[in-house]
């Protein structure tokens, strides 16, 4: 083979190799869980839960946590 001829099969080798990674890309599924009709609504920053000690002069029940299952088997 001559020079020219190793170059072009190098490089439709690596056009090969390029678009069989591209077309991997495009078949991957990505989910999608928005169901709304608007999509996403604006306000959705993250907000923290306020603990007692945000609201003065207040005698509060605490957080309500969720109980830790027992070790079953």
């Amino acid at each position: 083979m001559t020079d020219i001829a190793r170059k072009e099969a190098k490089l439709a080798r690596e056009l090969a190799k390029v678009r069989s990674q591209r077309a991997a890309e495009d078949r991957a599924v990505r989910k999608n869980r928005d169901f709304s009709l608007g999509g996403l609504p604006p306000d959705t920053s993250h907000t923290p839960k306020r603990g007692s000690a945000d609201t003065p002069d207040a005698v509060q029940l605490p957080v309500k946590r969720r109980n830790r299952t027992e070790n079953k088997w």
